[in-house]
């Protein structure tokens, strides 16, 4: 027959309970967040090497955030997060020419991004456009005409019809 626990081991064993009870809601709580389980997700596809920069950036913002709430009363300041913050610095590679295949999807791919964007505000859009326009050299607008009208060529052209203007 085994002997009745003492007093010392009934309360390590009470502490253990406690400790496995907190510790079964706080998993249920993260479990049960969708969030946290695509933050999760998210961080696994970080590579590793790059997951030590990130989650100091991420920890250096976080108390950034938390400071300005406790002081935003005194300084006026507040900070919100930034929907287009990017945590990768684009690089330019050793060779800066790009891959032309990559780089004529990516444009055209831009293009099409571009188009869907803007086209329910057309006359917004346009003007926009002209007013910028008008801060590109003479010599840089005959060159985008240029290659604007090679573009509408090849796009005429994949339908089987050339538009004489564009073809020049």
């Amino acid at each position: 027959m085994a002997d009745a626990p003492t007093a010392f081991e009934t309360e390590r064993l009470e502490t253990l309970r406690t400790l496995l009870d907190s510790a079964s809601v706080l998993l249920g709580e993260i479990v049960g967040d969708p969030l946290f389980a695509r933050m999760a997700r998210v961080f696994s596809q970080i590579p590793a090497s790059d997951r030590e920069a990130i989650l100091a950036i991420l920890e250096r913002e976080v108390q950034a955030r938390l400071t300005s709430e406790v002081a935003g009363e005194l300084t006026g300041l507040t900070l919100r997060p930034n929907p287009n913050a990017r945590l990768y610095t684009r690089v330019v590679a050793d060779d800066p020419r790009p891959n032309p295949e990559r780089a004529v999807a990516s444009a055209l791919h831009a293009i099409r991004v571009l188009h869907a964007a803007i086209a329910p505000m057309d006359a917004e859009w346009k003007s926009i456009a002209s007013e910028a326009l008008r801060a590109v050299s003479p010599t840089e607008r005959d060159s985008m005409a240029r290659f604007v009208r090679t573009v509408l060529a090849l796009v005429e052209d994949s339908r089987g019809t050339v538009p004489a203007a564009a073809a020049r």
